[in-house]
């Protein structure tokens, strides 16, 4: 996983700090992924137990890049069993 940590002083309060690839910092929002996974899936079950598996595997870090989100968001999708969803999700990402 490409994590990275850092200072108290670099994050945002109140929790995760989301890296792009230009080396920028903003707070994370885990709107973006449930919004993400909702345009896979019209089943809020299956929304709502995807993005809790991501979130909690994130919780955990302090700062983390945009591609560690989405492998987390494919890794998470292919473990359920939800492979199509995984590959729908990389063609968006990548578009």
């Amino acid at each position: 996983m490409d994590v990275l940590r850092r200072s108290q002083t670099t994050m945002h309060p109140g929790g995760l700090t989301v890296e792009n690839l230009a080396g920028e910092h903003a707070p994370f929002n885990s709107r973006k992924i449930h919004a993400a996974l909702t345009g896979l899936t019209n089943d809020p079950t299956v929304v709502h137990r995807v993005e809790s598996l991501i979130v909690a595997q994130l919780a955990g870090f302090d700062v983390v890049a945009t591609g560690t989100i989405e492998s987390t968001v494919v890794e998470t999708l292919e473990q359920l069993g939800y492979q199509n969803m995984a590959k729908n999700y990389r063609k968006r990402q990548h578009a």
